[in-house]
């Protein structure tokens, strides 16, 4: 049929590659079949594999013809050509055979190989099937081996085979590779089967003329074209699909050829737009599938025949579309103005005219005995009539077998699903349209689909898709429109007896947002009221009769059914023909008297109509209440054409607490009585409503929404006092004392931390005893008489700063044995008490950035108080870390201190490394036990990690024993003490500088050997010539060039300045008497 394309047009051109000798129930064939066939992957090579038995057959093939000189073809493209060499004639056939080198029955294997394709040879007589033995063999094979390459040779001879289709399979560990290599040689061996396959139709093209030839023109140019297919040549095929589709214009269109002209023009252009797409040349695509379709718009045929033309034209358009859509999934960027949507909307409009002509045309078609299409598909050639094949004259050979033919067209068109083919297509379109944005266009194919599904008779359907486009084009306020999609879903819902559905659709039709004219309206509000009294509604004007006495079959049945029916209607989102508001009077109520709420409704209908009951609903806090509203007098609830009336109502006020909000949540308005009634919902202050009725008195109406619960002004008084700012992890005592002007009964108050104002996101922790940590702190009192003072305290504790709020809350009974809450806020913010900061000195007082294994320095923590209160310092101490020890010495020397806000206090503990490692040492944990220094105090205790701090090996150390001062011209003795911390021995030469302010006894230059883990002492005699803060000689260490491996001069060096005084004090000598007296 025209409207579907053959398989073999829509497969992948692969090359075909017939496998044989391979069983697959052997374990062995069956791996290899599988490393072949299976986890074939894009980048594979584009070659198909067929099974075929031991003794395979194929298509005979045709004579040889030496000359087309008297040759007339009957038609143009053959049905079986396609599918011939796609599937049925392989361009190589390979012949698997075990057979190794070794093997002791080479001789006789030699010969059942050779005879297996001298059998294949002979099935493709006529054929130049390229053939290939691959010899299945458990080892690689050595081609280095003077056996191996001469039974190579003798087989090749004996099988008549070129050396290169001989191939060898180890059957091992690396079969995908192998059957990988293979696979792209018999690919090669394909392309030179196509390629010959090529020149030989295109060598037919020298023997034609285009007078009688044509049709083979044709022919043999898409055959060249789909063979370059084959072999993956995409670019050379569509030069060839080109020549092709010329070629086919050319040929003079009559009604007897003038299916199978179209047929094979939708083939190549199926043909020519996918390979550009492939080719990523979409402007090309769109260019050939236009001229495609201006081409042969107007070819339309024989006119008792013209919806082929019209599925012939869809056919067109929605193929493309997909061959469009499928581009796009593989990367192509469309837009806005170019997709497929557009191809797929056109596609079914050409459909909507094949339904139209089908109606005309085939309403009075009957079935004909025998079917002359029966043999359709048996056609040897794509297009042509089962009842003339072959035909090429103008005329009809038989004028009766014609018509019974056009007749049998016509049946089968009659009995196709018109509306589904539409509706498929444009859920496509839709579908297309909505991703790239063009809302619009989408709504307007929703309600041609929803036409369709009317046309099945799919009424759910139809309200379904009409439903939704209601609300869109509400929404965008077109009047024209959303009365037209009105009408269409309420004769929708009316066949179908849809009741919810129907009463909701006219209590819109009734808004002053359509356009139905005056008696129309009238109508629809007659049904309406009727239903609710089980009336059958009036059927709609251009309604069928059969339909129409179908749904009132279905109408009786549904009312008498439904003996309660209730539709509740939201004015949110359906636009009614009312407008109301509801407003309490008054911001604020209070919490012992009346609220009171106003009403205002307005009629934007034309005629009176009249409500049952309305009622407001109050929403708060657990709070939802129903208010009825009280009937004006006589009138009730009526209202004339355009009237707008206002109504009032009370209520008591509820019990919430103090401050508590309430909201008009919606008013109802009830249609009908109770068993059978239409709810119409509306906001409380509907807003947006200007533009759907004439302007009045209503618009300006101001609306009180939310109203303010008050209770009477609470007896108890809350005095909340603290000592704020409160410390960084201290516990805060908060005082709180509750007074009373008139007693109170089961006192109950709550004290927890407030996140509501999202001051802070961390938690402080409350108690009462200080002994546990709580969320919240409550007690209860069963009464407090007038006077009377309950006093308690709470503590609170942070451990980090910032402001934190506290919420007390004290819910108590009054004389009136009413409940009634009083809520205060306490703020505290927090502070740190002090800031500690770390500082390393060497035993000299010197600063340290790094530390050396087994010296001592200096670890000096320093407190700054940043309290605004006062401190005393109780007790610190120090955990040190793994790495070090600590070295005996003074403790507590900040016990008992007191510090104010930027004061600073220095502690000091000498440590000494233990260990080195690779990244910063912890030095340890400094706790700080403190308090405020008043007599309110509460203890504190707060611990911070100390700076870490580098930690290197020291392989040598120095240390040098001076005393604290000398005197001028005395002796003193001067003792250096050198230790060794490696494993090693080490060879250092020490020298000692002249200095002027000093003369010395000792060696000048002396070497020293320092054993492992051992000290060395080497002291001089130094004589001070002058006095005051004199520089000692300098001491040199140095280290022989052999040694340096050990330690480098650079580390000695560093070694005497870290741990070598260079001055002291030298006093002056003090005189004799006798010196004074002289």
């Amino acid at each position: 049929r025209m409207s579907e394309l053959p398989p073999e047009l829509l497969a992948r051109p692969l090359a075909l590659i017939g496998i044989t000798g391979l069983d697959l129930s052997n374990t062995t064939h069956r791996s290899i079949w599988d490393a072949f066939q299976s986890n074939r992957r894009p980048d594979n090579t584009s070659v198909h594999f067929k099974h075929l038995p031991l003794s395979p057959t194929f298509p005979t093939p045709k004579p040889k013809r030496n000359s087309y000189e008297w040759y007339i073809p009957k038609g143009i493209l053959k049905r079986n050509w396609m599918p011939k060499y796609l599937w049925e004639i392989p361009a190589v056939v390979v012949c698997f055979y075990e057979l190794d080198w070794t093997d002791p029955n080479w001789t006789e294997k030699k010969m059942e190989c050779a005879s297996r394709v001298q059998a294949i040879r002979s099935s493709l007589e006529g054929r130049s099937t390229r053939l290939a033995v691959v010899l299945i063999q458990k080892t690689p094979p050595d081609s280095e081996d003077s056996v191996t390459t001469e039974r190579a040779t003798a087989l090749c001879t004996a099988c008549e085979l070129p050396p290169k289709s001989l191939y060898i399979l180890p059957h091992g560990d690396h079969l995908q590779g192998y059957t990988s290599r293979l696979e792209n040689a018999f690919y090669d061996l394909a392309q030179s089967f196509y390629h010959h396959h090529h020149r030989t139709v295109k060598s037919h093209k020298d023997q034609l003329n285009k007078t009688t030839h044509q049709y083979l023109f044709v022919r043999h140019q898409f055959k060249i074209a789909f063979l370059n297919e084959l072999r993956q040549e995409p670019a050379i095929a569509v030069e060839h699909y080109k020549k092709a589709y010329n070629t086919l214009l050319d040929i003079r269109m009559m009604d007897t050829n003038t299916f199978e002209i179209k047929t094979v023009g939708a083939f190549i252009n199926y043909k020519l737009c996918k390979l550009q797409f492939a080719l990523n040349q979409p402007k090309y695509a769109i260019s050939q599938f236009r001229v495609h379709t201006d081409r042969f718009r107007f070819r339309t045929g024989p006119e008792d025949l013209i919806f082929e033309h019209y599925a012939f034209m869809a056919n067109q358009y929605s193929t493309f579309a997909e061959l469009f859509d499928d581009a796009i999934r593989q990367g192509l960027s469309a837009v806005q103005t170019q997709h497929p949507g557009y191809y797929f909307q056109i596609a079914a409009t050409h459909a909507g005219a094949r339904q139209t002509a089908s109606k005309e045309l085939c309403e009075n078609a009957l079935k004909v005995e025998p079917d002359p299409l029966a043999e359709e598909a048996k056609m040897e050639f794509y297009g042509q009539r089962p009842w003339r094949p072959g035909k090429l004259s103008a005329e009809s050979a038989d004028a009766l077998k014609e018509a019974l033919g056009i007749q049998a067209l016509k049946w089968r068109e009659k009995n196709v699903d018109h509306s589904m083919i539409i509706i498929g297509l444009l859920g496509n379109a839709m579908s297309q349209f909505k991703i790239y944005q063009c809302p619009r266009t989408r709504r307007f194919l929703a309600v041609q689909m929803a036409g369709e599904y009317y046309n099945c008779r799919d009424y759910g359907k139809v309200l379904t898709l009409l439903t939704h486009m209601l609300w869109e084009y509400r929404s965008e306020k077109w009047p024209l429109l959303l009365t037209d999609v009105l009408t269409k879903a309420m004769r929708a819902a009316y066949l179908n007896a849809s009741v919810p559905d129907y009463v909701t659709l006219s209590v819109e039709a009734l808004g002053p947002g359509t356009t139905f004219p005056g008696d129309e309206r009238q109508r629809i509000y007659r049904n309406l009221l009727g239903i609710l009294n089980r009336q059958v509604p009036e059927a709609h004007p251009g309604l069928p009769d059969d339909g129409v006495a179908e749904a009132t079959e279905k109408w009786s049945a549904e009312l008498s059914r439904l003996d309660d029916f209730v539709s509740t209607i939201e004015d949110s989102n359906v636009a009614t023909f009312l407008q109301v508001k509801g407003s309490f009077t008054a911001p604020r109520f209070n919490a012992r008297g009346e609220v009171e709420i106003e009403v205002a409704v307005k009629n934007l209908f034309e005629e009176c109509v009249e409500f049952s009951k309305i009622s407001v609903g109050i929403s708060g806090l657990g709070v939802s209440t129903e208010v009825p509203v009280d009937a004006d007098g006589d009138r009730g609830f009526k209202f004339d054409g355009g009237e707008m009336r206002r109504f009032r109502c009370e209520f008591a006020s509820p019990q919430v607490p103090d401050g508590m909000e309430i909201q008009v949540k919606a008013v109802s308005l009830v249609l009908g009585d109770d068993k059978r009634r239409v709810v119409l919902k509306f906001p409380g202050d509907p807003g947006g409503l200007e533009g759907l009725g004439s302007k009045g008195s209503f618009e300006g109406i101001r609306t009180i929404g939310t109203a303010v619960i008050r209770q009477d002004e609470a007896p108890l008084a809350v005095d909340i006092t603290s000592r704020t700012p409160a410390l960084l992890s201290e516990w805060l005592p908060v005082k709180f004392q509750v007074t009373t002007k008139e007693p109170v009964f089961k006192l109950s108050v709550e004290i927890k931390q407030n996140y509501q104002d999202h001051t802070s996101d961390s938690a402080a922790e409350l108690s009462a005893t200080m002994s546990s940590k709580e969320s919240s702190v409550a007690f209860e009192v069963e009464a407090v008489a007038v006077g009377e003072v309950i006093q308690r305290t709470v503590y609170v504790r942070s451990h980090q700063v910032g402001i934190r709020n506290f919420l007390v809350r004290l819910e108590f009974l009054g004389d009136d044995q009413m409940k009634r809450v009083k809520e205060e806020t306490h703020v505290v913010e927090i502070v740190k008490p002090f800031d500690v900061g770390t500082q390393f000195y060497s035993r000299l007082f010197e600063p340290l950035t790094k530390a050396f294994v087994d010296e001592g320095f200096v670890v000096m923590p320093n407190i700054e108080c940043t309290s605004p209160w006062p401190l005393r310092i109780i007790e610190t101490s120090v955990e040190l870390g793994h790495a070090l020890r600590e070295e005996p010495g003074p403790s507590g020397l900040l016990n008992g201190l007191t510090i104010v806000e930027g004061e600073s206090a220095t502690d000091a503990f000498c440590v000494v490394p233990r260990t080195s490692s690779g990244q910063p040492t912890s030095t340890g944990v400094y706790t700080i036990r403190w308090r405020r220094d008043d007599s309110e105090g509460i203890e504190t205790s707060t611990s911070v990690t100390l700076a870490p701090l580098w930690v290197e090996e020291g392989p040598v150390g120095i240390e040098a024993k001076i005393p604290a001062q000398g005197w001028v011209r005395t002796p003193m003795c001067v003792s250096y003490y050198l230790k060794n911390r490696s494993d090693y021995l080490i060879t250092l030469k020490m020298t000692m500088e002249a200095s002027d302010a000093f003369m010395f006894a000792g060696q000048k230059q002396v070497d020293i050997y320092l054993r492992p883990q051992k000290e060395r002492k080497v002291e001089w005699i130094l004589r001070p010539l002058v006095a005051g803060f004199v520089a000692l000689p300098t001491l040199n260490l140095s280290v022989p060039q052999e040694e340096e491996h050990k330690i480098s001069r650079g580390k000695l060096a560093e070694v005497l300045e870290r741990s070598l005084p260079t001055h002291v004090y030298i006093m002056p000598k003090s005189l004799t008497s006798e010196e004074l007296l002289g």
